[in-house]
C-alpha cells in the first residue's frame, strides 16, 4: 500500500466532499492527507464541474507543469444532471477560466464510493441523522396500531411539502438509460397540483422570508417543525439515481407522516423491505395523475391494512437506522472505498483526454 494520497481540494462548492466533512474527515486520516498548495498534491479534488471551471490558474499552471490527476468528487447526482454535460462519463475535459483541464469523475454512475452497504452516503455526512432517527424510530416503534392511528387522525396537515420551488424545464435534464434524471420540475409541478384538503408547501420559495440554511441547525428546525404534522408528505429527491437516497423519506416517516415518493425499478430503496403500503410511489405517473392519487389517499381514512404498514415500516428502520452497527460497518466501507478510487486514478495510465488537452495548449487551442 502506498503512503497517504495528498490532495489539493479547491473550489465555491469544497465543503461538500467527503474529506471535508467533520463528521467523515477522520476515516481517512491514515491514507489521504489534505495540502495547502496545488504543488504539494498527488491530485487535485474538486465538487462541482464549475469549480474545474472555475479552477485558479495556479491548479492549472502546475497541472502543465506536472499533469497532476484532476478529480471531479461529486456526491450530488442534482450537480451533475444540471451543470454536468457527461456525469456518466468515467472521464472527460472540463473548459475553464485558465484553459482546459482532464477531469476523472467519481459520482454515483462511474464509482462504487457512493455505492451504499446498509446506510445511504449523505446519511452520514452529519452525525445528527444517526442520532435522530436513533430516538425518533425507538419511539414511533413503541406505537400501536391504535396509537398511530390517533397521532394521525390529530395531525394538524392532511399533506406537505418542503423543498425547494424550482419548476423550470431544465431540471427535468436525464440520462434515462442509466436511471439519472432531474425532479424538480416533476415535484414541484404536483405540489402545485395537490389542492385537495389541508396542504400546505414550505420553504422560502414557496412562502418567502429568509432561507432555511440560515439557520444554525436547520435540520434540527425541520424535524421539530415536521413532527406529527401531516398524514402524507412530499418526500421526493431532486433527482433519480438507483444509489441515491437522502434523508427526505426516513423523515416523512420518522415524523410520523405517509411519504410520497418517485423510484424506478431497480432502486435501492427497495433493500429496505419497507412493508407496501408504507410509502406512496408516484414514479410514472404525470404530475397531475399523481396529484389525483394523492387527493383519493387524503379523502378518507387510512385502511387498517395501511396502518400496519406504517408501525411496520417504523420497526424495520428503528433496526436499520436505530442501531451503531449498520452506521459502523457503511463508514467502515466508505473509508475503504474512497482511497481506494484515487489510488486507482492515480495508478491508471495517461488518459487520451490529457493527450488531446496537452496538444491543444501545445498549439495554442
Amino acid at each position: 500500500m502506498r503512503g497517504r494520497i495528498r490532495v489539493f481540494v479547491s473550489g465555491r462548492h469544497k465543503a461538500r466532499m467527503p474529506v471535508s466533512y467533520a463528521a467523515l474527515a477522520p476515516l481517512f486520516a491514515d491514507r489521504i492527507e489534505v495540502v495547502d498548495r496545488p504543488d504539494q498534491a498527488d491530485l487535485y479534488l474538486f465538487a462541482h464541474v464549475l469549480d474545474v471551471a472555475e479552477a485558479p490558474l495556479a491548479v492549472v499552471e502546475d497541472w502543465r507543469a506536472r499533469r497532476v490527476p484532476v478529480v471531479l468528487l461529486s456526491e450530488e447526482p442534482f450537480w451533475d444532471t444540471i451543470w454536468n454535460r457527461r456525469p456518466t462519463a468515467p472521464r472527460r475535459v472540463v473548459d475553464g477560466l485558465h484553459g482546459a483541464l482532464p477531469v476523472v469523475q467519481i459520482n454515483h454512475q462511474t464509482s462504487d464510493v457512493f455505492r451504499f452497504g446498509q446506510i445511504p452516503y449523505y446519511l452520514l455526512t452529519h452525525h445528527r441523522f444517526a442520532t435522530t432517527y436513533a430516538a425518533r424510530f425507538a419511539r414511533n416503534a413503541r406505537l400501536s396500531a391504535s396509537g398511530l392511528r390517533a397521532r394521525l387522525k390529530a395531525a394538524p396537515r392532511d399533506l406537505c411539502f418542503l423543498f425547494e420551488r424550482r419548476p423550470e424545464p431544465y431540471h427535468n435534464a436525464g440520462w434515462p438509460e442509466a436511471g439519472l434524471f432531474g425532479l424538480c420540475a416533476w415535484r414541484t409541478a404536483l405540489a402545485e397540483a395537490c389542492t385537495t384538503g389541508r396542504v400546505e408547501r414550505l420553504g422560502a420559495s414557496w412562502q418567502g422570508g429568509p432561507s432555511r440554511f440560515g439557520l444554525t441547525n436547520w435540520y434540527a428546525d425541520k424535524m421539530a417543525r415536521l413532527d406529527g404534522r401531516a398524514r402524507i408528505m412530499g418526500a421526493i429527491e431532486n433527482t433519480h439515481q438507483p444509489d441515491y437516497l437522502t434523508e427526505k423519506l426516513f423523515d416523512a416517516l420518522a415524523n410520523l407522516s405517509l411519504p410520497l415518493y418517485w423510484a424506478q425499478p431497480g432502486h435501492r430503496l427497495a433493500e429496505f423491505d419497507l412493508p407496501e403500503g408504507s410509502w406512496v410511489n408516484l414514479a410514472g405517473l404525470e404530475p397531475g395523475e399523481a396529484a389525483q392519487r394523492v387527493a383519493d389517499l387524503i379523502r378518507k381514512p387510512f385502511s387498517d391494512e395501511r396502518i400496519e404498514a406504517l408501525r411496520e415500516a417504523q420497526v424495520v428502520l428503528a433496526a436499520r437506522l436505530g442501531r451503531p452497527e449498520p452506521w459502523l460497518a457503511e463508514r467502515a466501507r466508505l473509508a475503504h472505498a474512497l482511497p481506494r478510487a484515487l489510488e486507482a486514478v492515480l495508478e491508471a495510465p495517461r488518459s487520451a483526454d490529457a493527450e488531446a488537452v496537452e496538444q491543444g495548449a501545445a498549439f495554442g487551442a
